[in-house]
C-alpha cells in the first residue's frame, strides 16, 4: 500500500527504497512444473510449514484455452494464502504465487510482473524466464525448484540461479510422472539438493534459516574473518584437482563455500574442512561449483551484433594463413559456436572459401565434455535466432545437435591460463567475464600474454563489466559498452614476467651447458662437416617421413632430375623413372621394419646405358624427428668383374621385373578407370540420396514443429486434465456425503430439477407415495 503524504516524489522514493530492502529480506522460491507438476505441488506445500518466512512463484505450464483450477486444489493441501499473481503485485513472505495463463512472469524489485506469451508456433520457457530474472533480483539468495514435467523449460534457468550463487532442487526423477524437466535439470550437474517433493519442504527450511544463508540475506560474510580456513580449502582443492583457487577474488571464494557448508547442514566450519578433507564427493562438488561458468548462445546479442559488424569484416581472410581464434574459458561451449555460426555466415554471404581454426579451452573437464558433444537442450530457442537453429542445428529427440559444418573447425582442449602457455598469433581472442572472479594483479598477468598472443592486427572481446586497468595502453577501443579492443603492435608488455610457468619442467638433473657459438668456430666446423660428406659419403638422398627432400649429399644427378616448373619437395617427382619402383618398396621396408635395407639393382640411366648400382636405405633421428637416407652407390670394375657371371641372371631378372612392372602398371591404369567410372556412379546415386535426404529433413522438421505444438498442448490438457480430476473426485465425496445423509435422516424429502423431473428421494417418501427410487429422472406429472 502507497504512503500518502505531501510530498509525492519522496513518497515514491521511499516506497522503492522499503521495496529494494524488502527484496533483501524477503526469500522468493521459484516452484517450475508442467505436466504431472499438480501431485508433486500438492505433496510439497502440504508439507511446508505456514509461517516459514518463504514466498513461492508456482510456474506452470497452463493451457490458455481453460481456466485454471490450481488455486482451489492447492488450497486444500495448505493453509499459506494463495494468490493469482497479478501486473506490480508486491511479493509478501509467507504467501504463494501462481502464474496466470498465457503469462510469462518475472520479478524486479520484489515486485511480480506479466508479459503475454508468445504465440503457439514458437516454444513458450515460462520456468526458464522466471528463474533468470529471479538471479538477478536475488543472487546468491535465489532459490529454484524443478518438479515434474516434459521437456527441458527450467534447465537454463538452472544455470542462471547458480551462476548467481543460489540454490537448486529437483524432484527425483524416479518419483516424477513426467521426468524430462527433473531429468535435464540434474543433468547439468549444478543441483543441489535431488528429493521428492514431500522431503523437500525440510530440507529447504533447512538450508534458509542456517547462519551462512541468513548472513547472506545481510550481506554479511562469516568466513572473511576466518582466512586460515580459505586457505586449507584452497590447499584441499589444489591438491585434489591440480588448481589454485588462491587466485580468485575472496567473495567469490566465500560465497560458494558458504553454500555447500548451509546445504551440507554443518553448524561450524571446522567440521565442514573436516568434511572436506575425508569425501572427494564433496572435493569433486565444491570444485564444480567454483569453476560455474553460465553462458549461452549469443549471450548479449548487441555484443555479438558490434562482432558481426566492426571485427569479422576486418579480419584478412585472402590471406594464405588460416584464421586462429581462441575461446578462454568456453565451459560448455555456446559462446564459441556462436562465434562460429557468425564467422560461417560471412564467408557464404562473400563467397569466401578460407581455413578458420577455433580454439576453446577450460579447465572445467565436465563442461568441455558437454561442449565437444555440441548436444543443447529445447530452450536455446530462447537464444538462438530461428534462421540459425535451422541452418546450423540438427532437431534430436529433448534437444538441437551442432552440425558438422561447425563443429569440425572447432577444437576443445583442457588448459589452465594461470599455469599452460598461450596459443599465438591470433586473430581474434575472446575472454569474457573471467575476470570478475579474478584477483586485480593476476588480471594483468593474463592480460599480458592475451596481448603477446594476438597477432598485430588481433581483436581482444571481454565482457561487458571487465575492464583492461592498466593494460589499456596495449589496447584501441573499437566498442566500448562492450569491451571489443584491437591490438596496439607498438605495445610491448612485460611478457617475460607475465607468461605462465610451464606446467611441467624438465626432469634432467645436469642440463647441458651450451658455450658460445663463436667459440667453437661454427661456420668453420659446417665447412668440416661438408667436406667429409662430399669426400667419404656416397651419393645419398635424405628424406622425412612425408617423403620430401631435405638434404642431397654429393652429385645425385644420374638418379634424379628436377624438372622446370613449380616445384615440388616430394622425390618421387624427381627420381629416375625407372628407380621409382625399386626406391619406393625400399622405403616401405625401411619405415614398417625401421631397420637398413640393401637392395642391388641394373637399370638403364640413358639409352643404351646400364648402370649397376647398389641401394642402401638407413634411419635418421634428430631431436625426435625421423628422417631417411636413400644411398646410390655404383659398382667398380673390380666389383662388376665379381659379379659378371651374375649379370646375364640379374639382367634377365631385371627385364622379366620391369616387364611385370609394366604390366601391372596397366593392370592399376584400368583399376583406376573402372573405380573412376563406379566413383561416378555413386556421386549420381549419392546427390539422388542428397537430395531424398533433404526432402526427408525438411519432412522431419515440419514433423518436428508439429509434434513440439502437440507436445505443449498435450501437457496444458494435461494439466486441466488433473485439475478437473481432482475436482470430480472432490464432488465425488460431497455427494456421497449428500446421499448418506439423506438416507439415514427420518425425513421425506423430495428433490425436482427445472423440468420437474426427480432428482432424489429420501426412504420416507417411497414409503408414504407411490414414487419409487427407480422413479428417478422420470417427470413427477
Amino acid at each position: 500500500m502507497k504512503k500518502t503524504g505531501n510530498s509525492t516524489a519522496n513518497n515514491r522514493l521511499e516506497d522503492r527504497h522499503d521495496s529494494v530492502e524488502k527484496s533483501k529480506e524477503t526469500i522468493i522460491v521459484g516452484v517450475g512444473a508442467s505436466a504431472g507438476g499438480l501431485e508433486a505441488l500438492q505433496e510439497f506445500f502440504s508439507n511446508v510449514p505456514e509461517n516459514c518466512g518463504l514466498a513461492f512463484v508456482v510456474v506452470q505450464h497452463l493451457s490458455p484455452d481453460y481456466k485454471s483450477l490450481m488455486d482451489e486444489l492447492l488450497a486444500r493441501h495448505t493453509k499459506i494464502p494463495i494468490q493469482i499473481a497479478e501486473e506490480s503485485m508486491e511479493v509478501q513472505p509467507n504467501n504463494i504465487y501462481l502464474i496466470p495463463p498465457r503469462k510469462n512472469i518475472s520479478i524486479f524489485h520484489n515486485k511480480l510482473f506479466l508479459d503475454t506469451q508468445n504465440n503457439k508456433k514458437s516454444l513458450n520457457l515460462p520456468v526458464d524466464v522466471f528463474f533468470r530474472s529471479l538471479a538477478v533480483e536475488k543472487g546468491k539468495n535465489a532459490i529454484g525448484i524443478v518438479l515434474s514435467g516434459t521437456g527441458s523449460d527450467g534447465t537454463l534457468g538452472t544455470r542462471a540461479i547458480k551462476e548467481a550463487g543460489g540454490m537448486i532442487m529437483a524432484q527425483d526423477e524416479t518419483t516424477a510422472k513426467f521426468d524430462g524437466m527433473p531429468r535435464n535439470c540434474i543433468a547439468t550437474g549444478l543441483v543441489d539438493f535431488i528429493l521428492p517433493p514431500a522431503a523437500m519442504p525440510e530440507a529447504l527450511v533447512n538450508y534458509t534459516k542456517h547462519p551462512f544463508t541468513q548472513a547472506n540475506k545481510t550481506n554479511e560474510n562469516i568466513l572473511t574473518k576466518n582466512i586460515d580456513a580459505l586457505t586449507k580449502v584452497v590447499l584441499i582443492l589444489r591438491d585434489h584437482c591440480g588448481i589454485d583457487f588462491s587466485y580468485y577474488k575472496e567473495n567469490t571464494l566465500v560465497r560458494r563455500l558458504e553454500r555447500r557448508v548451509s546445504i551440507n547442514r554443518f553448524d561450524t566450519l571446522e567440521d565442514y574442512l573436516k568434511f572436506l578433507n575425508e569425501s572427494n564427493k564433496e572435493k569433486e562438488t565444491l570444485y564444480r561449483e567454483l569453476l560455474i561458468g553460465v553462458t549461452r548462445f549469443f549471450r548479449d546479442t548487441e555484443a555479438f551484433a558490434r562482432i558481426k559488424e566492426k571485427v569479422i569484416p576486418n579480419i584478412d581472410f585472402k590471406s594464405k594463413k588460416p584464421i586462429r581464434i581462441w575461446s578462454v574459458g568456453c565451459s560448455t561451449g555456446e559462446e564459441v559456436y556462436s562465434l562460429a555460426i557468425l564467422f560461417q555466415e560471412y564467408l557464404d554471404q562473400n563467397e569466401l572459401d578460407c581455413d578458420i581454426k577455433f580454439f576453446a579451452t577450460d579447465v572445467d573437464k565436465y563442461a568441455l565434455e558437454q561442449a565437444s558433444t555440441g548436444f543443447y537442450p529445447e530452450s536455446i530457442v530462447a537464444d538462438v535466432d530461428p534462421m540459425y537453429l535451422t541452418k546450423y542445428f540438427n532437431k534430436r529427440e529433448n534437444g538441437f545437435q551442432i552440425n558438422d559444418a561447425i563443429r569440425k573447425n572447432i577444437v576443445f582442449a583442457t588448459h589452465n591460463l594461470l599455469k599452460d602457455p598461450p596459443f599465438s598469433k591470433l586473430d581474434l581472442l575472446i575472454c569474457r567475464n573471467l575476470f570478475i572472479y579474478i584477483k586485480p594483479e593476476m588480471q594483468y598477468r593474463i592480460l599480458s600474454f592475451l596481448h603477446y598472443s594476438l597477432s598485430p592486427k588481433g581483436f581482444l572481446f571481454l565482457g561487458s563489466s571487465e575492464t583492461l586497468g592498466a593494460m589499456s595502453d596495449g589496447f584501441d577501443i573499437i566498442d566500448a559498452k562492450w569491451k571489443i579492443y584491437k591490438v596496439k603492435a607498438s605495445y610491448k608488455p612485460t611478457v617475460g614476467k607475465a607468461l605462465p610457468t610451464p606446467l611441467y619442467v624438465s626432469k634432467s638433473k645436469s642440463p647441458v651447458q651450451l658455450s658460445n657459438p663463436q667459440d667453437l668456430g661454427t661456420v668453420k666446423f659446417e665447412h668440416l662437416a661438408d667436406n667429409l660428406l662430399t669426400t667419404l659419403a656416397p651419393p645419398s638422398i635424405i628424406i622425412d617421413e612425408h617423403d620430401n627432400i631435405v638434404h642431397i649429399v654429393n652429385n645425385v644427378n644420374k638418379f634424379i632430375s628436377f624438372r622446370p616448373g613449380k616445384f615440388s619437395h616430394n622425390v618421387f617427382s624427381h627420381l629416375h623413372k625407372n628407380l621409382q619402383q625399386i626406391v619406393r618398396t625400399q622405403l616401405h621396408k625401411l619405415k614398417k621394419e625401421k631397420k637398413a635395407t640393401l637392395l642391388e639393382t641394373i637399370f638403364e640411366a640413358e639409352e643404351g646405358i646400364r648402370l649397376r648400382v647398389v641401394i642402401e636405405g638407413k634411419l635418421l633421428t634428430i631431436s625426435n624427428e625421423i628422417f631417411y637416407i636413400i644411398s646410390f652407390r655404383e659398382e667398380s670394375e673390380e666389383e662388376a668383374h665379381q659379379h659378371t657371371s651374375n649379370n646375364a641372371l640379374l639382367l634377365e631378372q631385371v627385364e622379366k621385373e620391369s616387364i611385370r612392372y609394366i604390366e601391372l602398371q596397366k593392370e592399376l591404369q584400368y583399376t583406376k578407370e573402372s573405380l573412376q567410372a563406379t566413383v561416378e556412379e555413386l556421386e549420381t546415386s549419392n546427390e539422388e540420396l542428397q537430395s531424398s535426404n533433404e526432402e526427408l529433413i525438411a519432412a522431419n522438421e515440419e514433423l518436428q514443429s508439429t509434434n513440439e505444438e502437440l507436445q505443449s498442448v498435450n501437457e496444458e490438457l494435461f494439466t486441466v486434465n488433473s485439475e478437473y480430476q481432482s475436482k470430480i473426485e472432490e464432488l465425488t465425496k460431497i455427494n456421497n456425503d449428500i446421499n448418506n445423509l439423506l438416507k439415514n435422516t427420518e425425513v421425506g424429502a423430495l428433490y425436482l430439477d427445472s423440468k420437474l423431473c426427480i432428482r432424489k428421494i429420501t426412504p420416507l417418501v417411497a414409503s408414504i407415495t407411490n414414487i419409487l427410487p427407480s422413479d428417478t429422472g422420470r417427470p413427477i406429472a
